[in-house]
């Protein structure tokens, strides 16, 4: 609204609909007066036509006219898809309560009596002119919402659709990966089965490099084959998985306890494990996930013998476990790098292993629905944490 006038900043158009000249141009000039565009009209038919033609803000109509009264005006006025959002305001000397409704029934938003007061007449005039304008408003937000949505369907729909072409494309690899690794195992066995044949049968026959080659290639083909393995147990985790069901944690490291108790005996280790809880999991991938852990801890042993924690708190519908041990510990420029497939930090010389280990361990994660990560401080020990879902209707 302009602050001196009342009237609307943005010039307004008002079409008079009257076939009395006085009354038209009495009111007129008081609206041009305050700001206001006016069209005049003397009847119903012309007052259609100015409309169409003109597209005021509003409409002042007049109810008593010759020929075509304003009920029949603005009833055409509002069958019009050109017209039908421009608001009318019936100018009347009837005080008929059933001229009224049926003046809304028509599709008028307002009646100003005559003799009308001037003033009033302008307040009706802003009001619904500024009802107008929000509605215009909330029409075009309307629309503009309409488009971000469609857009957003859209963007929606392309996003299921590679969703389900990498799910696809996931699972063929994995399929290729076990069939490739499955089919090396038979001809591996083989080169390493006549490379032990030919190191006992010609043995004092051969000389000493003979017999370091032979151990190299005897070595290399013992390498493949953990590699193959790996390989096999990684593509596995999604086609051979079970279905995820509630699954006791202090169980499953009961488990891998045992099948680790040479390696944690001969490294002087000591685990100290509180009460673990039972989430939604696969016992065999879990068993799997803790015994790489453990084995980490275990191989990558500092100065001291291993010590070695796990804990398990509740987190967010979630359980938090952590690993941690007092070994070599690991640079902050590595706690990415060490999760991906065949990724080494040391020599093979140093620690022996195929570099699988922490890959295998963050498809299991994944798998079960939660993420895994690291913190280490070099020469101070390594924590591994992963979270693993709570079985449904537990409360943290």
């Amino acid at each position: 609204m302009d602050s001196t006038t009342g009237s609307h900043t943005t010039r307004s158009t008002i079409l008079i609909v009257d076939d009395t000249p006085v009354n038209v141009a009495v009111l007129a000039e008081y609206l041009v007066s305050h700001g206001f565009s006016v069209m005049v009209a003397q009847d119903g038919e012309e007052g259609l036509d100015r409309a169409q033609f003109g597209q005021p803000d509003l409409i002042l109509l007049d109810i008593m006219m010759p020929g075509m009264d304003g009920f029949e005006t603005c009833r055409r006025l509002k069958s019009l898809a050109s017209t039908k959002d421009i608001p009318v305001i019936f100018m009347t000397a009837l005080s008929d309560i059933s001229d009224k409704i049926t003046g809304y029934k028509m599709g008028a938003v307002d009646y100003v009596t005559k003799p009308f007061h001037i003033e009033e007449a302008l307040a009706r005039i802003n009001t619904h002119l500024t009802l107008q304008v929000m509605r215009r408003q909330l029409v075009e937000q309307n629309a503009q919402l309409q488009q971000e949505i469609t857009v957003r369907q859209k963007a929606e729909e392309v996003l299921a659709q590679r969703s389900q072409e990498l799910v696809r494309s996931n699972a063929e690899l994995e399929q290729m990966a076990y069939i490739a690794s499955h089919d090396l195992q038979e001809p591996l066995r083989m080169v390493t089965s006549y490379l032990q044949l030919l190191e006992q049968r010609y043995s004092g026959r051969l000389d000493a490099d003979a017999h370091e080659f032979i151990g190299f290639a005897v070595d290399g083909a013992k390498r493949m084959q953990a590699l193959i393995d790996d390989l096999l147990t990684y593509s596995r985790l999604g086609t051979k998985a079970k279905p995820l069901q509630p699954t006791d944690c202090g169980a499953v490291m009961d488990t891998t306890l045992r099948s680790l108790h040479m390696a944690i005996e001969e490294n002087g280790g000591q685990i100290r494990c509180s009460a673990l809880p039972v989430v939604m999991g696969d016992a065999a991938q879990l068993t799997q996930l803790f015994q790489n852990l453990i084995a980490n801890a275990l191989k990558f042993r500092g100065k001291q013998a291993p010590q070695i924690v796990v804990r398990a708190e509740p987190e967010d519908g979630f359980w938090r476990f952590e690993v941690e041990d007092n070994g070599i510990g690991i640079a902050p420029e590595y706690f990415d790098r060490i999760f991906a497939m065949f990724q080494r930090l040391h020599s093979r010389s140093q620690y022996p292993g195929t570099g699988m280990g922490l890959a295998i361990c963050k498809k299991i994660v994944e798998r079960h629905g939660g993420r895994i990560w690291v913190e280490s401080v070099p020469e101070q020990g390594t924590l591994f944490k992963f979270t693993l879902p709570q079985v449904t209707g537990e409360t943290s």
